[in-house]
């Protein structure tokens, strides 16, 4: 038999054995937990902070004696208790997974259809809570920056050189309530931080090379996106208070989350 035509064969024997292991454990409902092998424990699960972007989560591990493995199988789940999905089947001690939310990741390694003898301790791409602020809004801007150590919100007036804002909310020219970028009006805000706001759906904040959804101001409202100039990004929330009829002055309520890992614009909740 020519030795290419053997190659081929002796691939698409594995593939095909790969694709049987992977419909048994998937099979099983829940694998990753109703499963049990024979096979040691993988260790050293851990979220690579440098290779993971965006929503590409990059996940690495410990890894096994080759002689003992076929390879590893990936799992996932959005909380820390539920049902584990398959995410992806590796062949090395890193796999990756294109996150639509944060999320807990574990691996299990195989070797047939003998397994690990229990999951690995997991890891999570999961956000931190930012306190919420209350603030008086009496139609002047104010200015909004996070305390990524304090997980908090501080406020201030963007007029003065000493305070830099990451965000402002202000009234326009239509006389309506709008979010600005803290370096929008570098004129009137001087110190302002260059960052960007969005008001997109879902989880995941737009991509940095996303034109169309990063804009120079959103309305006031609801959930948004911060991207940070540190490379962090947030998911906020901005709500007012019933105005007083007399003075027509409310209360600015803002909270959301932190996601702490640089670079990644993944988050979990609804705020």
């Amino acid at each position: 038999m020519d030795a290419n035509l053997k190659g081929y064969g002796m691939k698409k024997l594995i593939a095909t054995g790969l694709l049987v292991v992977i419909a048994v454990f998937s099979a099983c409902g829940d694998s990753a937990t109703e499963i049990r092998g024979t096979l040691p424990v993988v260790t050293g699960i851990s979220i690579d902070s440098i290779a993971s972007k965006g929503d590409t989560i990059v996940v690495s591990w410990t890894a096994l004696d080759t002689t003992l493995v076929d390879g590893y199988f990936l799992w996932t789940r959005p909380n820390i208790e539920g049902t584990w999905a398959l995410a992806a089947v590796c062949n090395e001690n890193a796999g990756s997974h294109i996150a639509f939310k944060s999320a807990y990741y574990t691996v299990m390694a195989f070797k047939g259809i003998d397994s690990s003898s229990d999951i690995g301790l997991s890891v999570n791409t999961k956000t931190q809570s930012v306190s919420e602020i209350r603030q008086l809004f009496e139609l002047r801007p104010v200015g909004f920056r996070v305390d990524m150590e304090g997980d908090s919100l501080i406020a201030g007036d963007p007029a003065s050189v000493d305070f830099a804002q990451q965000f402002v909310v202000a009234i326009n020219l239509a006389g309506e309530r709008q979010i600005f970028p803290g370096n929008s009006r570098p004129f009137v805000w001087p110190s302002g931080a260059r960052t960007r706001i969005s008001s997109m759906g879902g989880f995941v904040a737009p991509a940095p090379e996303d034109s169309v959804n990063w804009r120079d101001s959103i309305s006031y409202g609801g959930n948004f996106f911060l991207a940070l100039d540190s490379g962090h990004y947030c998911m906020l929330k901005g709500t007012s208070t019933i105005p007083d009829t007399t003075t027509m002055t409310d209360t600015l309520v803002v909270k959301g989350q932190i996601q702490p890992l640089m670079g990644i614009r993944v988050f979990n909740e609804l705020i």
